[in-house]
């Protein structure tokens, strides 16, 4: 073999090994795209706080959890209105016209921006973490209060459930202030418009659950087959 000969081997293997690089780091690429996290992934209030229990634990910095939640997820970030380092990341699926599903992923810090608490639908995650509050605390017994019958509208779940209705208890008779307010109100355990899991009852602070009235960015389709849902549906009618 010349000098040539092995020159223009060379230059081929290099451009053959470069190739293999790029197509490993593609494959690595698209690996880590596909375990970003996805609200649609996980079907039930057992899975998600499952979920945040392994990946989220107390103390984890605030940027990673917005990271998943947030940038991953593509859940919708607000911040509690007068509670200091109180967050949430909202996120609705409509199922099928049958159910719109929120999320309600709710987190509470620390100064240093370290998680104290997770909420998942006013279910708080940690029995060792920071303890829930108590909105009626300090609320003296011959205080104006009020108890409403209240609905949330979900008029896109025109098949089925487009309203979800729930009991406040407003300990200062006013509907605007928040910190005063505890909710009771019911609803199901699982993502699924065929199989939706149990009524479940919870009681806590509005802001946290799936009555809230805050608008999410936007409302994603269910990711399953909503012909075979209508067919189901048709078929336990009869």
């Amino acid at each position: 073999m010349n000098h040539w000969t092995a020159l223009r081997l060379g230059s081929s293997l290099l451009v053959v090994g470069i190739f293999l690089f790029c197509c490993v780091l593609g494959k690595r690429a698209l690996a880590e795209d596909s375990n970003s996290f996805t609200f649609e992934a996980l079907t039930s209030l057992d899975e998600m706080t499952d979920f945040i229990r392994k990946n989220v634990p107390l103390h984890t910095d605030r940027t990673a959890v917005r990271r998943i939640f947030v940038d991953e997820g593509r859940g919708t970030l607000k911040s509690h209105p007068t509670q200091e380092g109180v967050e949430k990341y909202i996120y609705d699926i409509n199922l099928c016209r049958y159910y719109i599903w929120r999320w309600n992923i709710s987190a509470d810090f620390d100064a240093q921006g370290k998680l104290l608490q997770a909420y998942v639908n006013a279910f708080p995650v940690f029995a060792d973490g920071k303890t829930p509050r108590d909105p009626l605390k300090g609320i003296t017994p011959n205080q104006k209060a009020t108890i409403y019958r209240m609905q949330r509208p979900r008029p896109e779940a025109n098949k089925g459930e487009n309203s979800l209705g729930f009991i406040l208890f407003d300990g200062g008779a006013n509907p605007k202030t928040v910190d005063d307010q505890v909710f009771m109100g019911g609803g199901p355990t699982r993502a699924d418009p065929l199989n939706m899991g149990v009524l479940k009852v919870v009681k806590g602070e509005q802001w946290r659950s799936i009555f809230d009235f805050d608008a999410a960015n936007f409302i994603a389709p269910y990711s399953g087959d909503c012909a075979a849902v209508d067919k189901k549906m048709a078929e336990r009618r009869k």
